[in-house]
Parts: C-alpha cells; structure tokens; sequence
C-alpha cells in the first residue's frame, strides 16, 4: 500500500514537472513572439518614416525649385523661409523647416589653398568679439582644418597641443562635418564659448567655391560682423528695410546709409542663396526620426541634395 502511494506520489509530481515545463515553454515562445511582432512593427515604422523623410526632402526641392523661377533674390518673405506646422500623415505626422546656409559664416571657408582667407578670417574675428570671446580662436580653426600640421602663431594649435591633453586626440586636418566638431578645437572647451557663436556659424562643404553671406537673410550678428564700424543701430536700419524691401543686388545693399563707406570688403556678399538647410522630423507610431539634408541649388534652379545626417530619438 505505501509503495502503491509514493509511486502515486511520484507520477503527481511528474505531471506537475510536465506540466510546470511545458508552461515555460508556452509562455517564452509567446514572448518571443510578442517580442518578433514588436520588433517587426518598429522596423516597418522607421521604414514608414524614413520614406516620409524623403518625400518631404523632394517636396522642398520643388520649393526651392519653382522659388528661382519667381525670383531673382532670396530672403525671409519667400515661401521657403516658412516652417510647416507638423502635417498629418498615415500613421503619425511630418515636419520640417528650411534655412538659409548663406545667412550664417562658413567656417569651412575660413581656409583657402591652404591658408587663411582674409575676408573670412575678419568676420570670425569681429563675430568673437562681439560675442564676448576673450581669444580669436581662428588660428586654432585654421590649424584644425587645414592640411599641414605646422601650428599657427601665437594662437594656434596643432597635434603637439591636443595629445597632451588629459585625454589626447589629434586634429582632423579637413574641413568640419558638423559645426559641433568645434567643442575639440582649442578655444571651445567651455561650452559657453561654443554656444555664443554656434547660432551664427554653420560647416559644410563646397565645390571649391566660397560661400558668400545673403545680406537679406542674415542674423543681425553676421550683418555686424560684416565691418568694425557696423553698429547696432545700424544693423537694425538693415534688417527694417529688408524686411519692408528685400535688397535687389549688393550695389542696392551697399547704396543703403551709405554702407559702401563702412563696409570695405563687400567680397563674397550676396542677395541670393544656393545652399540650404533642410531639418525634417517624422513621428510614426513608436518612430521618431529626424533628418538633415544639405541642398544646392545651381543658377539655372536645378537641385541636389550634397549630403544627409539621420538621427533616431
């Protein structure tokens, strides 16, 4: 009788064991299936997105586009310099914004054959100080863009400066990707350096040519960049005319309160743009995507986008 019970007592427990694995084993096939179904839902919305992303990058081109087929000039009034509220899409919403790159110093075009481009070199060094940097960082920008490794004096700075830092690394010796790669650039360890001038300031590259500032899309800290003699005052003569009348060439600009006196280098000043800067956000169900994408757009109106950041938030 008692051999009879413990083999029943066995045969229970067994059972339970049977039952106990083949539970686990239910539930983690479900969650992993679970996990498969999610997984394949999130790929197929940043997909969704992306395709967004790049529906709206060719929607601006025909913007841009059709713009240099109604005018001759660009500046904030146009139909470019408007950002879209976010428009409904299937599945979430899409939004972007474009900006102009010619409102704001290349920083790329601060070296030339190797050397400093003067009339680039002026502005920087007027924007830092009107910005309150208490040193002219250029030299250190040049020194990190160009190609050599031979240190500009006094205020350079060059591999033998960044490889004794507490945590060395060397100069990239090519032109800046992103205007944030100026926090390694001697000058800019301290954030707030970074963030006065960052707004004003933008990094990317040409086809060799230099980047000429639009003067009617400008921020009233580039336009004072412009000369030692521009005032605020001043600044603000230009920004209320443009905004009631759009400069129509560089003669109208510098005819204006007689700015051909104060302004002596007019070199690479313009009342048009053929760089911009498109930032688009798409938000599809658990994506949220946001693309940069750098378009030129030749004289003749036809573009091409030159290059494109993604980031996943």
């Amino acid at each position: 009788m008692t051999s009879i019970t413990q083999q029943r007592g066995v045969a229970i427990i067994t059972a339970l064991l049977i039952v106990t694995i083949a539970t686990t084993i239910s539930i983690t096939i479900s969650t992993r299936l679970q996990l498969d179904v999610q997984r394949t839902s999130n790929l197929i919305a940043q997909d969704q997105a992306y395709l967004y992303l790049l529906a709206a990058e060719e929607w601006s081109q025909r913007i841009l586009r059709q713009d240099k087929k109604d005018s001759r000039t660009d500046d904030l009034s146009e139909p470019w310099a408007f950002q879209v509220p976010p428009l409904p899409v299937d599945g979430g919403s899409i939004q972007g914004t474009l900006t102009d790159l010619h409102s704001c110093i290349n920083i790329n075009t601060l070296v030339r054959n190797g050397a400093f481009n003067e009339t680039t070199k002026k502005r920087l060094s007027q924007l830092f100080r009107i910005q309150g940097l208490k040193n002219d960082p250029t030299q250190a920008i040049k020194d990190w863009i160009d190609a050599d490794l031979d240190t500009s004096n006094p205020d350079g700075a060059e591999d033998g400066y960044y490889l004794n830092l507490e945590v060395p690394y060397r100069t990239a010796n090519t032109p800046l990707y992103s205007i944030s790669e100026l926090r390694l650039i001697k000058g800019f360890e301290d954030n707030k350096a970074f963030q006065l001038v960052a707004p004003y300031l933008c990094a990317f590259t040409t086809d060799g040519s230099d980047t000429a500032i639009n003067v009617n899309t400008a921020s009233s800290e580039v336009l004072q960049s412009l000369s030692n003699d521009m005032t605020k005052d001043l600044v603000t003569k230009i920004i209320e005319r443009r905004d009631d009348k759009p400069f129509t060439d560089i003669k109208d600009f510098t005819g204006f309160s007689k700015l051909g006196t104060i302004i002596k280098d007019i070199a690479n000043l313009s009342v048009n743009s053929n760089y911009f800067l498109l930032r688009t956000q798409a938000r599809i169900g658990p994506a949220n995507k946001v693309m940069y994408s750098v378009i030129f757009r030749d004289s003749s109106g036809k573009t091409e986008v030159r290059s494109r950041t993604l980031r996943t938030l």
